[in-house]
């Protein structure tokens, strides 16, 4: 996907990650289809990762906001959207 095709995009740390410890992330609300288990999820996209945040924001203008700041994300902001419970504990059904 394109970023302009995302709903917004962040960037954000990840100090785990050496030698390109910023990272890019798109974000679509509602991708899933109905049929699917993650419907009316939003979709959490790896997009890059970059050295440095200038080299990100080289490659992804839409990082900036009207002001010209990063948009910035983290992990403690996207919890939620990794929440399963929607998904009913019932085992599979058996594959023969």
């Amino acid at each position: 996907m394109e970023d302009s095709e995302f709903d917004f995009i962040q960037l954000h740390y990840n100090a785990e990650i050496f030698g390109a410890p910023f990272v890019v992330k798109g974000y679509k609300a509602d991708y899933y289809p109905e049929s699917s288990v993650l419907a009316g999820e939003t979709l959490v996209a790896f997009i890059d990762s970059y050295r440095t945040e200038e080299e990100a924001v080289k490659a992804h203008p839409l990082l900036l906001d009207d002001e010209g700041e990063i948009v910035w994300g983290s992990k403690f902001m996207d919890d939620h959207l990794k929440n399963v419970d929607h998904i009913p504990d019932e085992p599979d059904l058996p594959l023969y």
